[in-house]
């Protein structure tokens, strides 16, 4: 009979909980639609096994701004050009934070990141100081160019030692867009051969498993589950991976100061100053810094142009578009130079439209409210997490017609010319996201993508060499960023080619 009396009163105070939260939702967010279908305890978790996939069918059904719940838990999601604009630029100040996750908790990483802290005044003064590290203005693209061009020649030398000329092309664009980040970052490059190389592809794997934003978000509501999940444990090996780099390769950092500083070296010389002691620029967050850089850095670049070579492969003609514009413009006696961009509508064009089909982190990195703020006049309360679902916004069949499919043209005028940054397409393409937590590497980014296209395409046709995956993007596997299935590629020499990248620019 106790059993029993002592089962029923936690029966009661169970539903009391539940109904408790229910109001308490209901009273914060009962101006925003809600997904229905929400189960006790797990909320809407079933349904998201293709997270960015799943939130865009329902924004078709609940409209830009709804919620959904998660493990208890309310996050927002917006999904339209207005309500995202709204959000990340018209009120930037009150987006500008990150959610609170055991994730990025682990070992104080949330306290030092410029990916996973929130608005703080050390995170600005952080994303101030390595802007103005990275240089991506006046003088510096053409230090950009003459670190990248050294890099580039090399990437076509070992395109040259593969048999056949056949080879996996994520593989190798990652290791010089990895070197190209590490040269920037800590101001050293490591050979191919090595195992240096090889940990950072691992750790950026470990990483990208551990922190999608769908089921493995239970990571942080549910910390107790850590020990089971194994996306836990594949966070736990990527940071003791990324701690055993760091400490075997500290001595570079501790070079003195050149011409070309790199950006965690002139972090240090900053964090060294008594004026900025309040910022606790500590060797912690140096180590984040450094890992938010080269990760994200690398990646998003790697998996950009695989993708467009992915695209080329199913769509020779586009491939041959380039081709011409890119020998009418540069020729094959000298290295293309990012002065050639303007010159050059079409490749831009596919760059645009590559970055926009993918949508390679198709929710971003997650924000969260710092106050008690409005969308499309829908309330939105304070510490509240919000998905910035940039898939639904890039493959919208009203803004972009035949969404699923590869076209150029979106970003061309009649007269084959770029469409001004202000125009409606350009304005809607926000890869790179917004506002106050814009990416810091964007213009490095775009650099990269077209010194790395033109310097392939100049030099060689690509032919399939397996058979491909899907182009659809829709197919490719989530985590952080979304890849596609790896392929192999036949590279077959051009004719007439004779340039020396390493020397552009300088």
């Amino acid at each position: 009979m106790l059993t029993f009396i002592i089962g029923a009163i936690a029966v009661v105070l169970l539903l009391t909980h539940l109904y408790s939260a229910y109001a308490k939702h209901h009273r914060q967010y009962g101006d925003i639609p809600a997904v229905d279908g929400r189960l006790p305890i797990v909320g809407n978790i079933f349904d998201l096994s293709k997270t960015h996939i799943v939130l865009t069918d329902w924004y078709r059904k609940y409209g830009p701004v709804f919620r959904f719940n998660l493990y208890g838990e309310e996050v927002v999601v917006l999904s339209s050009y207005e309500s995202v604009f709204e959000a990340l630029v018209t009120r930037g100040s009150d987006f500008a934070g990150r959610p609170h996750m055991s994730r990025t908790d682990y070992e104080g990483r949330n306290r030092n990141s410029i990916v996973w802290q929130s608005y703080t005044p050390k995170l600005q003064f952080l994303r101030k100081q390595i802007h103005s590290s990275l240089r991506m203005y006046g003088n510096g693209l053409g230090r950009l160019q003459h670190r990248c061009g050294f890099e580039l020649e090399q990437l076509l030398n070992r395109i040259e030692s593969q048999p056949d000329l056949t080879f996996d092309p994520w593989s190798l664009l990652y290791d010089s867009a990895c070197n190209i980040m590490l040269d920037l970052t800590i101001g050293t490059r490591f050979p191919y051969e090595g195992e240096d190389l090889s940990q950072l592809k691992k750790i950026n794997g470990l990483f990208n498993h551990s922190f999608g934003p769908g089921a493995s978000r239970i990571l942080d509501r549910f910390p107790f589950l850590n020990c089971i999940r194994d996306e836990f444990k594949s966070l736990k090996t990527a940071v003791d991976m990324r701690n055993s780099f760091w400490a075997d390769h500290i001595g570079n950092l501790q070079r003195p100061s050149t011409q070309d500083e790199c950006v965690i070296q002139s972090l240090r010389d900053l964090a060294a100053k008594s004026s900025n002691s309040h910022f606790d620029i500590s060797e912690a967050t140096l180590k984040e810094t450094f890992t938010n850089l080269i990760l994200a850095g690398t990646d998003t670049t790697t998996t950009a142009i695989t993708c467009l070579l992915l695209v080329l492969l199913h769509k020779p003609e586009i491939q041959d578009r380039m081709y011409q514009e890119l020998d009418h413009v540069v020729g094959r006696s000298r290295a293309p130079s990012l002065s050639d961009r303007s010159s050059m509508p079409y490749t831009e064009a596919c760059l645009f439209e590559t970055l926009r089909l993918i949508s390679h982190v198709p929710l971003a990195v997650p924000h969260a409210t710092i106050c008690d703020t409005t969308v499309l006049g829908k309330r939105i309360p304070k510490d509240t997490t919000v998905y910035i679902n940039l898939w639904s916004l890039h493959h919208d069949p009203e803004v972009w017609p035949d969404p699923w499919e590869f076209d150029p043209g979106r970003f061309l005028d009649a007269d084959g010319h770029l469409l001004p940054p202000h125009h409606e397409c350009r304005r809607r393409l926000l890869v790179f996201g917004a506002g106050r937590r814009v990416c810091l590497g964007e213009s490095l980014a775009k650099n990269r993508l077209f010194l790395f296209t033109t310097a392939l395409l100049q030099r060689y046709d690509f032919r399939p060499a397996s058979s491909l995956p899907d182009l659809d993007p829709r197919k490719f596997s989530l985590g952080i960023v979304l890849h596609p299935g790896h392929f192999n590629i036949k590279a077959i020499k051009r004719t007439n080619v004779d340039t020396t990248i390493s020397g552009c620019g300088s």
